[in-house]
């Protein structure tokens, strides 16, 4: 039960920053849809590794979270790099559209850890 209010709680945050970040770049808002989904997608699997690791692995949990980390970098270069660079420079505001998402999911592990072990 308490997983299942964390998820929820995770998503309730992601589209809470998602409506707030669409009020601000409206004219992103396609390319906002698409970060948004595939960073919660990435933090919902990495979610569910780190459950897996805390409660079968536990010895493993250092290398889990950092597969998770390596397969965030994977998608990153795969799917915004190449729409960063279209232009040649990666500006501010495309930036902040992948890093805000990305980062609401790693204080999601971050957070899921420090429980942990507390």
């Amino acid at each position: 039960m308490k997983r299942i209010l964390y998820i929820l709680l995770l998503l309730i945050v992601f589209l809470g920053a998602f409506e707030l970040h669409t009020l601000f770049l409206p004219q992103a808002k396609e390319f906002l849809v698409k970060s948004y989904f595939i960073n919660a997608l990435m933090a919902l699997i990495a979610l569910a590794f780190l459950f897996y690791g805390i409660k079968n692995k536990k010895s493993n949990l250092a290398l889990i979270y950092l597969l998770t980390i390596a397969l965030k970098l994977i998608v990153y270069f795969f799917f915004f790099y190449p729409e960063f660079k279209l232009d040649g420079v990666i500006i501010r505001k495309e930036f902040f559209t992948f890093f805000i998402p990305y980062s609401l999911g790693l204080l999601a592990e971050i957070t899921l850890l420090a429980n942990r072990f507390k």
